[in-house]
């Protein structure tokens, strides 16, 4: 009997699991700022690539250019306006992805609690949106002892 094998993500699509898998490491070692500084910063860059792959798999360029890729406010403009895709937890991800600015640009320190909100608004949406709009399962890609502990 052959086994179907599973499909092939795309770079994208493991770049994003990846950085995931990695934010949620840095958040359940530890409540030290440097461990949520990191589970902040990979955690919504994995939203970012997550959303470019709707992106590109619904035939839209991800470029601005031939060197630079689209924000993710050029991938909320795409989603919503062109492909219909209604993203109820944007003001959710805004506010993370405002921390993380800050962290990136004001050398911001985010407190364990405020981590412990981004991290469990931005899993939830994470695993709506790859069911919903990329027909994946978000447990046959991050390990079950770290899904366990923060879904």
């Amino acid at each position: 009997m052959e086994t179907k094998k599973p499909p092939k993500l795309s770079p994208l699509l493991r770049s994003a699991f990846e950085v995931l898998e990695h934010g949620l490491w840095h958040y359940l070692r530890s409540d030290t700022t440097t461990d949520m500084k990191f589970a902040i910063l990979h955690i919504d860059q994995s939203i970012e690539l997550l959303l470019k792959e709707k992106v590109r798999r619904e035939g839209y360029s991800i470029y601005k250019g031939p060197k630079e890729t689209i924000t993710i406010w050029g991938a909320y403009d795409i989603l919503e306006t062109k492909l219909c895709c209604k993203i109820k937890e944007k003001p959710d991800l805004e506010l993370l992805h405002e921390e993380r600015n800050n962290i990136q640009h004001k050398y911001s320190n985010p407190s364990a609690d405020d981590a412990a909100f981004h991290v469990d608004k931005a899993i939830h949406f994470i695993e709506r949106f790859i069911k919903d709009e990329l027909g994946l399962r978000l447990a046959d890609y991050i390990p079950s002892n770290q899904l366990e502990q923060v879904l």
